[in-house]
């Protein structure tokens, strides 16, 4: 198992556009911005900023939280020293 000398893991989880107060914050300053709806600020925020996310919304929460559980649990003890991009696709690292 890799470790740290303090023994530690080392992991980092990067979330991307997930539904979160900080996220409904920026739509309702769109929202305002363009005079539209909320639910409207969404979508027009993911065709024209975040085309290529795979599922086509904003991220939950528990989906970022399955990913740390994963990385905390006895199913993940060797691994270490990575970056685990929970973004839906936001930044592409092949091209299909």
């Amino acid at each position: 198992m890799a470790q740290s000398k303090s023994g530690l893991l080392v992991h980092s989880v990067a979330p991307a556009f997930i539904e979160s107060p900080m996220t409904d914050g920026m739509m309702e300053r769109r929202a305002e911005q363009i005079d539209t709806s909320f639910d409207e600020a969404v979508e027009s925020y993911l065709a024209q900023e975040r085309p290529c996310l795979v599922p086509g919304r904003r991220g939950k929460t528990h989906e970022v939280a399955a990913v740390i559980a994963l990385l905390c649990s006895q199913c993940a003890p060797c691994v270490t020293c990575s970056d685990w991009r929970v973004d839906g696709g936001a930044v592409g690292s092949i091209n299909v």
